[in-house]
């Protein structure tokens, strides 16, 4: 395969294409992660792939994003295992802590994914708007790698091959200050500086000018100023003016045309003229229909409808309290397993009707069974309304 050859200017298109990538993707992994992050300028370099050494990210999580529309290629994502361990500590609120014990099993390669997919798919978006074209990516795909060597199957590169390798520091707060390394081919790189450099050369398309306002006929209205003898017109009246302004008027930023307007001329902004007296304007209190003691006079039919409607059952549940689990901790109840809820023992339950808290109470216990004795009623508006006739 032969090389393309990746100019200073290309470099520093992708290096500013991934830097407002993962600035999004910075954004993602904060609120996913609860916790301020940093991902800095990043820095761009050409090698081989065969020459491709990263010591100090060994051992390494190599995750794999294929770009599926807008453009064609596929982006290698290479960190450290140490900070994946301590990203996922902090997504599933363990101790932020290393465990030697620690293993890559199904769970954690599926939480790995979850925080890719995040921050890949951010970055994505963000690299859509930038280069004026929709971008996808294929789910991302996470493996261990305890060396960084491309020539593991499955092989991505070609050992003489050249890419570029995109550095970027990582820091996420209280948690890790480390790095991370993207590596894509050169045609991917070629392709997205291609597309950026379209994008800035494009002329944006010219406004198009706003119609002017015709000013009055000038021989018209001369002769209207002229005496039946004869003679000149009154000096201030040989150059009229129109009677209303154009609509582009003031130009934006420019001065008006010799002599236009005329100083005072009402309905001009200042210093051109000064501005149209303001008209009184009438404000009343909107008058709005007091519905809170409505009493109707029902006909015989429509109590009869209302008495029908009083025979609707209605589906009542008492909720003793809840709370917020991780998805992690979710999957990991059995038998036994206690929940603490978000309420002191002893407190009064909620009586919910079909999903509307109406009354509180105290849990009782009636012939074995359990019972709720109403302590308190909710005020509303519906419950105020109800049995009225």
């Amino acid at each position: 395969m032969a090389n393309i050859e990746i100019t200073d200017i290309q470099k520093d298109a992708i290096g500013e294409i991934m830097n407002v990538g993962m600035g999004s993707a910075a954004t993602a992994v904060s609120e996913l992660l609860d916790a301020k992050v940093w991902i800095t300028t990043p820095t761009v370099a050409v090698v081989k792939a065969g020459d491709l050494k990263r010591d100090e990210l060994e051992p390494a999580i190599c995750v794999k994003i294929v770009y599926t529309k807008g453009i064609t290629g596929t982006n290698l994502m290479l960190l450290k295992q140490n900070d994946v361990q301590m990203i996922l500590n902090q997504l599933m609120g363990q101790p932020l802590e290393l465990q030697p014990d620690f293993e890559f099993d199904e769970l954690n390669i599926s939480a790995v994914s979850e925080v890719m997919n995040q921050m890949m798919g951010s970055c994505s978006t963000a690299m859509s708007k930038f280069l004026d074209m929709n971008i996808d990516i294929s789910p991302p795909e996470p493996r261990v790698m305890d060396l960084i060597d491309l020539s593991i199957e499955p092989r991505e590169f070609e050992l003489d091959e050249e890419v570029v390798t995109i550095g970027f520091r990582l820091s996420i707060e209280d948690v890790i200050d480390s790095e991370f390394v993207s590596v894509m081919r050169c045609e991917l790189v070629q392709e997205l500086s291609d597309q950026l450099m379209k994008v800035n050369t494009e002329p944006e398309p010219e406004p198009v000018p706003e119609p002017s306002a015709a000013p009055a006929p000038v021989a018209a209205a001369q002769a209207a100023t002229v005496p039946q003898g004869g003679g000149a017109a009154p000096p201030q009246m040989q150059q009229p003016y129109p009677q209303m302004p154009p609509q582009n008027y003031p130009p934006q930023g420019g001065m008006p045309p010799m002599g236009y307007p005329p100083q005072g001329m009402m309905g001009y902004p200042p210093p051109y003229g000064y501005p149209a007296p303001q008209m009184p304007i009438n404000i009343q209190n909107a008058q709005l229909h007091q519905f809170e003691n409505f009493d109707a006079n029902l006909s015989g039919e429509q109590k009869d409808n209302l008495q029908l409607l009083m025979g609707v059952p209605l589906q009542i549940s008492v909720e003793i309290g809840s709370t917020r689990k991780r998805v992690k901790d979710i999957l990991e109840f059995a038998q036994g397993t206690i929940i603490e809820l978000e309420r002191q023992a002893g407190a009064p339950v909620d009586v919910v009707v079909n999903g509307n808290l109406i009354a509180r109470g105290d849990v009782v216990v009636i012939d074995d069974n359990f019972a709720v004795r109403i302590t308190e009623i909710i005020k509303s508006k519906f419950m105020d309304s109800l049995g009225k006739e």
